[in-house]
């Protein structure tokens, strides 16, 4: 698969001197979380809502409400953008793409031709494209475009399985892209082993009901912790006991998701997509289309 069968051709740009809170508004606008910078015709960086984000002053700060607004409005993109930018061209492909975009965490990667911007590569982009290989590998034909993504329901739900490690967390900031691109609701789901009964001195101080209590009140304070890597989205949080990928297919099930979204070390070099045993035995196991995003050397 070559980048130039995926990409979004003629992405929205804006120039260096474009005012921040107007690209603020276009990107709430049109939906979009990425924005080429372009000068007399030429790339000279990218402006993404994180970066907006990061400039937008915060009420916290020394600074009255008027002096807040004064500054925002003044600050233009040539001094919030990033530069330089790492680019592809229409014939690289796409899993060379997606090695960029890992590698440099990076949601997104502009398309040269010479040089041209031709398009943009986006994690929604990738993500079709995975979709469209995965029905294919699983024996599934992929889905009419008018057909409804779950039985009895329009909603879309991507489910993201977390062991509360860094690296199951590397997949957050390229689901929260996917949920916006797809207007689609977030499940983070937290698997534990079963709790029994915690016993000191020979005597019961907890009951399974008081250590699952605990337990899941970890799990939420732990949710309320990594949300925030998945940007604005709906988020749903669900704590499961039992085999992990038991738990995860069963809470796909129970909450209709079109996505099952699992972070993987990348154990090689080779540009693919490796699977660990939980992953792959949970791609088996279920209908659900499984994205799994590499993290680690």
């Amino acid at each position: 698969m070559r980048v130039s069968e995926w990409m979004t051709p003629a992405p929205i740009t804006v120039t260096p001197s474009t005012a921040v809170p107007k690209v603020q508004g276009l990107m709430r606008h049109r939906r979009i979380r990425h924005l080429p910078v372009l000068e007399d015709g030429r790339l000279v960086g990218i402006i993404t809502d994180r970066d907006v984000r990061t400039v937008d002053p915060s009420p916290a700060t020394s600074l009255g409400p008027g002096e807040r607004h004064y500054l925002f409005e003044r600050l233009t993109v040539r001094a919030v953008m990033t530069r330089p930018v790492i680019t592809v061209t229409p014939r690289d492909s796409l899993a060379e793409a997606v090695r960029l975009m890992l590698e440099n965490r990076i949601g997104c990667l502009p398309v040269l031709e010479g040089q041209l911007l031709v398009g943009i590569l986006t994690g929604v982009d990738v993500l079709r494209a995975f979709s469209t290989t995965l029905g294919v590998r699983a024996g599934r034909p992929p889905r009419p475009a008018d057909a409804p993504l779950t039985e009895g329901s329009a909603d879309r739900v991507i489910l993201v399985p977390l062991d509360g490690s860094a690296g199951s967390e590397a997949v957050l900031e390229t689901i929260g892209e996917i949920a916006r691109g797809e207007d689609a609701s977030v499940r983070l789901l937290s698997v534990h082993a079963p709790v029994h009964e915690v016993e000191a001195d020979g005597r019961i101080v907890a009951f399974v009901d008081q250590e699952m209590e605990r337990v899941e009140a970890e799990a939420r304070t732990y949710f309320q912790r990594v949300v925030t890597g998945l940007g604005p989205v709906s988020v749903s949080f669900a704590v499961r006991f039992g085999d992990p990928v038991e738990q995860i297919v069963e809470e796909a099930k129970a909450s209709r998701a079109t996505l099952i979204a699992m972070a993987t070390h990348r154990r090689t070099g080779i540009v693919r997509i490796v699977k660990g045993s939980v992953a792959e035995q949970v791609e088996r196991t279920t209908t659900v289309p499984v994205m799994l995003v590499q993290y680690g050397a």
